[in-house]
């Protein structure tokens, strides 16, 4: 995804404006909307108060994944499908990642109790 769509995307999420998220970092609304059409790109400041407004990162707001891993590895594959997510099924993915680490915790608590009463 480019940064305009990221950038959109977060935006509709959040239920904001284009005047409205403008106004809060000092820029016209036509300038978001450039943004989001990937006409023109924020300078750095720009890209820091939006990432500071969304309280999201910078890489994830560009679509950057850091080259130092394989891209085709779990991890970046999980990374690069959890970015694309809405904010209501990023919170179901860590719902649902809190209940597997319930499951194995509670199996890991079995099989504890069995070997202990074996011994």
């Amino acid at each position: 995804m480019s940064f305009g769509s990221n950038l959109e995307k977060i935006r509709k999420e959040k239920k904001i404006s284009q005047a409205k998220l403008g106004n809060a970092l000092g820029i016209t609304q036509q300038m978001i909307s450039s943004y989001e059409k990937d006409i023109s790109s924020p300078n750095i400041d720009s890209l820091i108060k939006l990432a500071d407004y969304f309280q999201v990162s910078i890489d994830s707001l560009v679509g950057h994944i850091a080259v130092t891993e394989d891209p085709e590895s779990l991890r970046s594959r999980v990374i690069r499908m959890f970015d694309t997510f809405t904010h209501e099924d990023k919170e179901r993915c860590l719902l649902i990642l809190n209940t597997l680490l319930l499951d194995r915790e509670e199996s890991y608590d079995k099989k504890k109790k069995r070997t202990l009463s074996i011994s």
